[in-house]
């Protein structure tokens, strides 16, 4: 399995329609490159984006100049051959590590799968440790 660490930004955002394709465009016009984009809905009129630039620098510039605010963090980013019970194994490794993720996002490609996984904050060197030792 190979493991990456990468930076993770969460701008909170009208729940409204175009948001995303608004994002999007901009992350075009500035030639900004996504590994992952997700946004959802979180109540009360209000949405979140939370992109994984290929650039964090470049990407944190830009949302700067173009006013919005953000959260940065960190996740990992799981390949691995994609098996039955893959991803089940590693989530169990970390569970009996004591680790709560917060979320986790995969999807199988032919033979391979891609994972991201959250947590919290305080817990992400002991994440990197375990993934690590995998």
């Amino acid at each position: 399995m190979d493991i990456e660490r990468a930076t993770y930004f969460r701008i909170d955002t009208d729940d409204r329609p175009g948001q995303l394709a608004r994002f999007s465009k901009r992350m075009s016009e500035h030639e900004i490159n996504l590994a992952g984009v997700w946004s959802f809905g979180t109540g009360r009129g209000n949405a979140e984006i939370v992109a994984i630039p290929k650039n964090p620098h470049a990407f944190k510039k830009m949302v700067r100049e173009a006013g919005w605010s953000f959260k940065e963090g960190s996740c990992f980013h799981l390949v691995g051959e994609d098996r039955p019970g893959a991803l089940a194994d590693t989530l169990d490794l970390i569970a009996q590590e004591g680790i709560n993720l917060h979320a986790v996002d995969a999807m199988g490609f032919e033979t391979e799968y891609s994972a991201y996984v959250w947590c919290d904050e305080s817990d992400v060197e002991k994440l990197r440790k375990v993934l690590k030792g995998w």
